[in-house]
């Protein structure tokens, strides 16, 4: 019985019948690997989709980050603006006020304009447009400014207008009239914008923060609201 073994026939109508003579050793040793490269088999299909799950994680938790941190940055750019605004003030005129407030509280006063830092700088994007490359020159009173439009859609053109409006170093906007036909846009892809205008008012450039930049589309609806300030842009 120690001794007895396994015959395999393989019949061809061609030719002979051959016989081979196995041990149960060999048998079982190839039924045994089939099962072990089968377990691998599966133990690498949980490895592969356990690792995909985890990178997929990976990505989104990644995703949440990156935007975080473009919120951060924002809210960083609208404090610095914002302390640019208050350092422009001359302390000795706030202290005078502070002190003034206090010594008589109820001595009138003709109220000064309330400015509204949030309305100033606040930020609208819709992804429908981009705004790139934005550049300022001045000439005496006289600015010109240029900037990339860039459509974000990639399935439809995109047409509008585009608002232009003046920052104050006291937190003040100031509307400008400009050039309608520089401002209006139809594209597909980008388009260079440039106009030109003067400032309004006997202002001065050095009495300027920043500018004020708008995009409405043919609806009228702002798709794209942002303050640039202007040492960031001078060309």
């Amino acid at each position: 019985m120690t001794n007895s073994k396994y015959s395999v026939l393989f019949m061809r109508d061609d030719t002979d019948v051959r016989r081979f003579r196995l041990s149960p050793f060999w048998l079982r040793l190839f039924f045994f690997s089939q099962m072990f490269f089968l377990l691998c088999a599966v133990g690498g299909m949980y490895m592969g989709l356990r690792g995909w799950w985890q990178n997929a994680e990976l990505l989104a938790q990644k995703k949440k980050l990156e935007q975080r941190l473009v919120d951060a940055e924002v809210r960083l750019e609208r404090l610095g603006n914002m302390e640019k605004i208050l350092q422009s003030y001359d302390p000795k005129e706030l202290q005078a006020l502070l002190t003034s407030a206090t010594t008589q509280p109820e001595a009138k006063e003709e109220p000064k304009p309330e400015i509204n830092l949030k309305k100033i700088f606040t930020r609208v994007d819709t992804r429908q447009v981009g705004v790139e490359n934005l550049q300022a020159r001045t000439s005496g009173s006289k600015v010109s400014l240029s900037f990339e439009l860039n459509n974000m859609q990639t399935t439809k053109s995109m047409a509008g207008v585009v608002d232009i409006a003046l920052v104050k170093r006291n937190g003040t906007v100031v509307d400008l009239k400009t050039n309608k036909n520089d401002l209006t846009f139809q594209i597909q892809r980008f388009k260079r914008i440039r106009t030109a205008f003067t400032m309004p008012g006997g202002l001065k450039v050095e009495d300027i923060f920043g500018i004020r930049l708008g995009i409405r589309d043919n609806d009228g609806k702002i798709i794209f609201l942002e303050t640039f300030p202007l040492y960031d842009i001078m060309a």
